[in-house]
């Protein structure tokens, strides 16, 4: 079993990841909050949650992977409203909608996918052991209903993930100014609620409904236990919701609440962080309809998680050309009939090059790396194949197709239609309007074999014309056939 290392973001160093229980790894990752279609930049951390389960699987652990959806949220109560529907109709709504977005990405279910609507049970008791163990208050509001804050100062170690000192922290913009807070970086836990959002539980202060950091520290009890090995969101997470989250769960059940802290970074459009309010959002659903949930997946992971990705106008394009490769090459390698003897200097280089690569994911996840090997071997095989493989050095490959398929899914089981999704993608790429559709462009193909054949080289020239005004270039293939794709 291959040693995982991640980088730790609460020591700030690269360390191996030891469970707590054997091989058995509890995985949380922060999961979205289901008020609209996510975008993009929201891809990035859930491609990298499912990045970090499908490696760690590969490498032979057993992960309990929970992923939660904040169902309880303000942004989902104003948009039920404004639709005229329950906050609970709405959310779910949009958790099938991202559910579709994940599986469109090729990501692999979480274990347990928990809600906040139905964990109340679990934050107002967690709740009650902060305020029995001193680390939170209460504060009276009108008829009759509290307000719960924690309270920050009590916590000595507050700070130790995002080392801010609590003397210089700013408030997250969830977080309410308050007067009767005892000290201006108090947060809340639970909140009372207002005759306006149609949505609240009874609690021991009242009607309400829980802050926003209570619900993880909640769920990733309720799910793995007091301490978890691996907490995964984005760097935006790490202050305030991580912090908080460490204070509640430290504090609530007395002993470390996590071990290994990662964080992926940001997706930025041209030098500015992806987000709704800058304007420049793509929704994971316009761009799978438009590219593919392949070609998406591949820009995600074409640099380093830790490495900020900067999308350009090329990423789409090298994303197709790269993906191509693959899938070109995956098709040859099963459908070549295995014959020739085989070379030992050559299997031996693959079969080291299947360690390396093991070594580069369990090296904090390092897919550029891998991929950087996995390119080498697809080049050597489409050496080597030219003469005929034998069925030893063949196996030796797929075990390399088969690993990165499970360990990174950048690798598809069924090719031609990846392949058919790139051209499309081209299509796109090139502005061209095609009303014929590939019906015209196979019946030109006909056409020009035809004219070809017979030496009408002005018929010829004429439709080789006509393709190109659609943006398709051809390929004629030493058997006399001929493939096409969008330029």
């Amino acid at each position: 079993m291959e040693k995982i290392t991640v980088f730790n973001n609460l020591t700030r160093s690269k360390e191996i990841l030891k469970p707590i229980d054997g091989n058995n790894i509890k995985f949380y990752s922060c999961g979205p909050t289901t008020y609209n279609f996510l975008h993009v930049g929201n891809a990035r951390a859930a491609v990298v949650a499912d990045l970090f389960h499908r490696t760690l699987k590969a490498s032979g652990y057993n992960v309990k992977f929970v992923r939660n959806f904040t169902d309880v949220d303000d942004k989902i109560l104003e948009a039920a409203n404004a639709r005229g529907i329950h906050p609970r109709e709405h959310s779910q709504e949009f958790i099938r909608e991202c559910l579709t977005d994940y599986e469109c990405l090729g990501m692999l279910p979480a274990h347990v996918t928990p809600l906040v609507s139905e964990t109340m049970p679990e934050i107002i008791e967690m709740i009650q052991d902060l305020i029995k163990n001193g680390y939170a208050y209460t504060v009276a509001k009108e008829d009759g209903a509290s307000e719960v804050l924690y309270n920050v100062p009590m916590f000595k170690e507050y700070g130790k993930l995002s080392k801010i000192q609590l003397e210089s922290l700013q408030h997250g913009v969830r977080v309410e100014s308050d007067v009767n807070k005892k000290h201006p970086s108090d947060f809340v836990l639970w909140k009372p609620a207002k005759a306006s959002e149609g949505w609240s539980w009874d609690s021991p202060w009242g009607k309400g409904r829980p802050g926003w950091h209570i619900e993880c520290s909640a769920m990733a009890k309720k799910h793995l236990g007091k301490t978890i090995d691996l907490h995964h969101g984005g760097v935006d997470l790490i202050f305030p919701h991580h912090e908080n989250e460490i204070a509640q769960s430290e504090a609530a059940n007395g002993c470390q609440f996590c071990n290994n802290w990662a964080h992926n970074e940001f997706l930025n459009f041209g030098s500015e962080k992806m987000s709704k309010s800058l304007g420049n959002v793509v929704t994971i659903r316009k761009f799978t309809e438009t590219y593919s949930g392949s070609i998406l997946r591949h820009i995600l992971l074409s640099v380093h998680y830790r490495s900020k990705l900067e999308w350009t106008e090329d990423s789409i394009t090298k994303a197709i050309g790269e993906i191509e490769r693959i899938h070109e090459f995956t098709i040859h390698l099963f459908g070549d009939q295995k014959t020739g003897a085989a070379d030992p200097a050559e299997l031996a280089k693959v079969q080291k090059a299947l360690v390396d690569i093991k070594h580069e994911m369990a090296n904090d996840f390092n897919v550029p790396g891998a991929m950087g090997i996995f390119f080498g071997v697809i080049k050597d095989y489409n050496r080597i194949s030219k003469n005929g493989v034998d069925a030893l050095y063949t196996h030796a490959i797929i075990e390399i197709v088969n690993f990165m398929k499970d360990a990174t899914g950048l690798v598809h089981d069924y090719p031609e239609e990846v392949l058919r999704q790139l051209n499309m993608a081209r299509k796109h790429l090139s502005g061209t309007d095609n009303a014929g559709g590939d019906a015209e462009i196979e019946q030109l193909l006909v056409e020009r074999k035809e004219a070809r054949a017979t030496k009408n080289w002005a018929k010829s020239d004429e439709i080789r014309d006509r393709l190109n005004a659609l943006g398709v270039v051809v390929k004629d293939n030493p058997d006399g056939t001929a493939t096409w794709s969008y330029k």
